[in-house]
């Protein structure tokens, strides 16, 4: 348990840290060079493209995981206690634990793609906001 807890914290770390480096990057934004945000967005799409491999797994994962509860093979879990099945109780928290794991996976790599999504949506409103300029500059007056 405590692995699964420490691996957990430090998944979680890492998304909170992109987070808040996102967030506080909004507000100097505005200030950066088009070159720095363009790099920045270079950065997260090789790392969703790095990652993309782990992300699929998560995904079978998480599916087989669905598929088990729904097909109801880990519902014997009290059974198993009362009868102390031991080796059927660790699959099933071994099953848990990548369970979690693998949604945690999952929501990082969401992080990732909602950052992705804000990087091209401020590139994007760069784009519009220098293009409404140069239609209003002294040649258009």
């Amino acid at each position: 348990m405590s692995r699964l807890c420490d691996e957990l914290r430090i998944k979680l770390h890492g998304i909170d840290r992109r987070l808040e480096a996102l967030k506080s990057n909004g507000a100097a934004t505005f200030s950066r060079s088009q070159d720095v945000l363009e790099s920045q967005l270079d950065r997260v799409e090789q790392r969703i493209y790095n990652n993309r491999v782990a992300v699929e797994a998560a995904n079978v994962r998480v599916k087989t995981w669905l598929a088990e509860k729904r097909a109801g093979s880990t519902a014997g879990g009290a059974l198993w206690t009362e009868r102390h099945e031991t080796p059927l109780l660790e699959a099933r928290a071994d099953d848990a634990e990548a369970y979690a794991i693998a949604v945690f996976e999952l929501a990082a790599a969401a992080a990732d793609e909602a950052t992705l999504a804000v990087l091209q949506a401020i590139l994007a409103r760069n784009d519009a906001d220098i293009a409404a300029l140069s239609e209003t500059g002294p040649a258009n007056r």
